[in-house]
């Protein structure tokens, strides 16, 4: 039974998240800061965080605060990511993760891209269903895994063929097409 918990997770997260915006964030910032190791760390610190709340604390969480509030704080920490990325786009300087902020704000920017996000209420259904909230937890874990390995590393291979003001231009509208569509309620 265990086992079955394990690719059920693994199964869901990779039908949840395959070309979903946080498969694309990670591309993106992957593709802008060309340190694919360093945003697949960022990316799966902020998706192991989201994956506890959701089942540890999601009931919890979802009955404190209504999930609407955490999709328009996604969508408006999107949009205010795109703005800044549009607004550096010009700049020649290349970026990299080296320093705290630049790494905490990817970590910011996907944690609170994946609250209340379908990935998430999946994965707090399962572990509501599930005797084994343990098996739940290491299946999502290894299904964010492999995906987001996927997109940081095709990231990472476009960032070598293009210019970084192009990927920081496309990076920002993407973004902000995000941000948009989360607080509509398209995404």
């Amino acid at each position: 039974m265990p086992l079955q918990v394990l690719l059920s997770s693994i199964g869901l997260i990779s039908i949840t998240e395959f070309g979903d915006k946080t498969m694309i964030t990670a591309m993106c910032l992957s593709a802008q800061y060309r340190r694919p190791w360093i945003v697949l760390l960022a990316t799966m610190i902020a998706l192991t965080i989201s994956t506890l709340i959701a089942i540890i604390i999601g009931i919890i969480l979802s009955a404190a605060i209504p999930v609407d509030i955490l999709v328009y704080v996604s969508g408006l920490l999107f949009l205010g990511l795109g703005i800044y990325t549009l607004t550096r786009s010009n700049s020649e300087e290349v970026d990299t993760c080296e320093t705290p902020s630049s790494f905490l704000s990817m970590v910011s920017l996907v944690l609170f891209s994946e609250l209340g996000d379908k990935s998430q209420i999946a994965i707090l259904a399962l572990a509501v269903q599930s005797a084994f909230p343990i098996m739940v937890f290491i299946g999502a874990i290894v299904g964010f895994l492999m995906l987001n390995i996927l997109a940081v590393f095709a990231g990472n291979s476009i960032s070598g063929k293009v210019s970084i003001k192009l990927v920081k231009r496309v990076a920002g509208l993407l973004f902000i097409l995000f941000g948009i569509l989360v607080i509509f309620g398209i995404i």
